[in-house]
């Protein structure tokens, strides 16, 4: 098989394919070269991160609702609270600590 031969494929693809091939590179070249349109993919990306910041925010502030609720329908959500968060005991009720499990020595 001679060289010209292995070549006359490439040639024939070329002439099928070349105008198309060349449209489509230019096409590229537009939307990917330009400034512009990386911009609006950026822009697209960052919509939908805040988005999803978006959504996140909501679900704490349903969550924190739920919890003004709570505390807001008696006294047993804010004792608690109190007791939970800020270590509060009652007059007259002893407190026991327990040191948390370790590895045994």
């Amino acid at each position: 098989m001679s060289a010209k031969a292995g070549a006359r494929p490439f040639v024939r693809l070329a002439r099928e394919h070349g105008p198309r091939a060349l449209a489509g590179g230019a096409l590229l070249a537009v939307f990917f070269g330009n400034a512009g349109f990386r911009s609006l993919v950026g822009n697209w990306r960052e919509l939908h991160r805040l988005r999803g910041e978006i959504s996140d925010l909501e679900r704490d502030e349903r969550d924190l609702d739920a919890s003004l609720k709570a505390l807001r329908a008696g006294d047993s959500g804010v004792e608690r609270a109190a007791r939970r968060d800020l270590g509060y005991i009652k007059k007259g009720e002893i407190e026991y600590r327990f040191p948390p499990p370790g590895k045994a020595e």
